[in-house]
């Protein structure tokens, strides 16, 4: 399974992160703690990987998250929604 899958996997069953008014957040400490079985640098670089850029709201194959300041992101809700269809689909 890929990274990705295992974070959405994470987030949409509420293992990770939380719900707020806007979505779901997630914070890098409890990122880390959850994948902790990662012992390579990526665990640092995955979140910022998948940041959108400031000044874009669309997502893309690599990029589905929104920073919201300083170890903390917003899940984008399209991305959550297509993760959702493609589990049910598989």
């Amino acid at each position: 399974m890929q990274m990705k899958d295992r974070f959405l996997d994470a987030v949409t069953t509420g293992k990770l992160g939380h719900t707020d008014s806007s979505g779901i957040v997630v914070n890098i400490k409890e990122f880390k703690a959850y994948f902790n079985d990662i012992q390579s640098d990526y665990i640092n670089s995955f979140l910022p990987a998948a940041t959108i850029e400031p000044g874009r709201s669309q997502i893309t194959r690599t990029k589905y998250i929104f920073r919201i300041r300083k170890g903390v992101y917003r899940i984008h809700p399209d991305v959550v929604k297509e993760y959702l269809v493609k589990k049910h689909l598989t």
